[in-house]
């Protein structure tokens, strides 16, 4: 990228950044103003609309970077392991990507059940994309069908994304607790696995 091209990169993240540091724990997307998040990007307002048409389109840029970058670690866990290691990996890193990642979380755990329309469905329509990434560790078609590896998925999804709402309420040091949580992830994944294995032997008998 040339000298402009990085300046304009730098601009965009920045005014993503800013986003998310103004909601901190408490402010939904709704509260901010584009002005305030201009200013604390240290950008006139008029400069705003050369990244975004409006704060609706930030936040969707916020969801489809964490939604790609989940895919990511999905896949890098799959690569990394069979079934049974590779969902434990997946679940780590997705724990680690939490914590480093806080505020950009907060603002997908937040906007999931309120906020703007559109953004509550794209965040669902990236948990499906992440969905499928998983249910190709979950492949086994002797076992379970496509359909009932994908309900499956959805599920295990569901349960880490409201896992990770907990998570974060948990303070930074509370390291036991934290170890508990994943732990917890982890098992009940495990159980819907279980779970859709059997209620597929039960409907062939």
């Amino acid at each position: 990228m040339n000298k402009r091209d990085t300046q304009k990169q730098k601009t965009h993240s920045q005014l993503l950044e800013s986003a998310l540091q103004l909601m901190g724990e408490e402010k939904g997307l709704g509260d901010l103003s584009l002005r305030e998040v201009t200013a604390h990007a240290g950008i006139v307002p008029a400069a705003f609309y050369r990244h975004f048409k409006s704060m609706e389109e930030l936040g969707l840029h916020l969801v489809e970077e964490c939604g790609e970058r989940i895919q990511l670690i999905v896949g890098d866990a799959r690569n990394k392991g069979a079934y049974r290691s590779a969902l434990q990996l997946t679940i780590g890193y997705f724990f680690d990507y939490v914590t480093h990642n806080r505020s950009l979380f907060r603002f997908i755990a937040r906007e999931r059940t309120g906020g703007n329309r559109k953004i509550r469905e794209n965040i669902r329509e990236a948990m499906r994309r992440i969905a499928h990434e998983l249910a190709k560790d979950m492949r086994m078609p002797k076992l379970i069908s496509m359909d009932d590896t994908l309900f499956a998925s959805e599920l295990i999804v569901s349960i880490c994304f409201q896992m990770a709402s907990d998570y974060l309420d948990l303070e930074d040091d509370a390291h036991s607790e934290m170890r508990k949580l994943k732990l917890q992830t982890i098992k009940q994944v495990r159980l819907v696995f279980i779970g859709t294995i059997r209620g597929r032997k039960q409907r062939n008998r």
